[in-house]
């Protein structure tokens, strides 16, 4: 790093100024905490550059069921599309950036798949705003964009949490080579966990005006990856089964009759009308669900016991259907499409009641 340098323009010259190494491994990991942008969104996604909300720094890991925290993620993060972003903060300088790391972030993913009760990312992301001071939704809005529905988006993150569908990232000031070779590995074979390394090098000296440069590694690994996810609806379902197919596209044939937006996201189909969503499927996992949040805040008890034992009666005696975003299986959706077409209808009529 000592010839490592950016030139800056000052009149008709062009002044060097050097890289300056962190003076600890806090400073990077304060300022990914209040900079964000400095994880390279932008560079994983250049049509949709990925936007972070901080949940916590030093989010504790279990390692079973009911534990403390054994370990804990130097920060822990989400997307706008819900998707938990782990970080792990090293120097070049330590010797454990080349090996240990790699198993350190393994465990971490694992465990916290694993092991993080639901709603513990809701949890973690409002005591995190509590110890600053902020409000809970207006942080949200602010990566999600001002029509985010708080319910639905955390009903995604544990969707994508509980599916293994996360992003796991390596943040140094020089990311060596060795580091480099295993993200690129893992992030070539692994298809719904991103891995990437994120080089934040520091120009200037402290107290004065500094310049940080981010660098995404795994360039080549992520257009792979760009190839993988899907950029429609059909290319989503080409792995699904037949049933998905159908049931995808009724859905589709459904909100197109009733006038809905239909919407495809990273993992998922959505039908919305101007108040947000009324009805998901998720190809990955072959369900239907149907998010109550509005008849929540509302205090529409009644109406929500309603849906959900028409959902019940749909899904049969086989699993109890939950009543917070109560969903059934496409095959089972399948067999009783006039009533999962009767639901959807009510909802969007409740819906209008509820916000008129």
């Amino acid at each position: 790093m000592e010839d490592d340098v950016i030139f800056i323009r000052q009149g008709a010259d062009l002044v060097p100024v050097a890289a300056a190494p962190y003076e600890a491994e806090a400073v990077l990991q304060e300022l990914l905490e209040h900079h964000p942008q400095l994880l390279a969104g932008y560079q994983m996604s250049r049509g949709d550059p990925r936007r972070f909300l901080l949940v916590c720094r030093e989010a504790p890991v279990a390692d079973h069921e009911g534990g403390g925290g054994r370990w804990s993620i130097d920060h822990l993060f989400l997307d706008q599309d819900a998707t938990p972003t782990l970080v792990e903060v090293k120097r070049s300088s330590d010797t454990r950036i080349r090996r240990e790391v790699v198993g350190q972030m393994l465990d971490y993913a694992a465990n916290g798949v694993r092991y993080w009760a639901d709603g513990a990312l809701r949890q973690l992301f409002e005591r995190t705003c509590a110890g600053t001071g902020r409000d809970p939704g207006a942080v949200l809005e602010e990566v999600v964009g001002p029509d985010a529905d708080a319910e639905d988006f955390w009903v995604r993150a544990e969707r994508n949490l509980r599916g293994g569908v996360l992003r796991l990232v390596f943040v140094a000031d020089v990311i060596p080579d060795e580091l480099a070779a295993v993200i690129e590995f893992l992030n070539a074979r692994m298809h719904d966990t991103e891995v990437y390394g994120v080089e934040i090098r520091r120009y200037g000296a402290p107290g004065t005006a500094e310049c940080f440069v981010p660098r995404l590694i795994g360039a080549t690994a992520a257009v792979e990856t760009d190839r993988r996810r899907p950029t429609s609806l059909d290319e989503s379902l080409r792995n699904a089964g037949a049933e998905v197919m159908d049931a995808a596209e009724r859905l589709r044939m459904l909100g197109e009759e009733a006038g809905l937006s239909v919407v495809f996201a990273a993992v998922s189909l959505r039908l919305r009308d101007r108040l947000g969503t009324v009805v998901l499927l998720y190809p990955t996992y072959g369900s239907i669900e149907f998010p109550l949040d509005f008849l929540w805040r509302a205090g529409r008890d009644a109406e929500i016991s309603q849906v959900r034992d028409a959902l019940q009666r749909i899904a049969g005696d086989s699993r109890q259907v939950s009543t917070k975003s109560p969903n059934i299986g496409c095959a089972e959706a399948l067999a009783h499409w006039d009533a999962v077409r009767e639901i959807v209808q009510r909802l969007m009529r409740l819906r209008a009641e509820t916000t008129a």
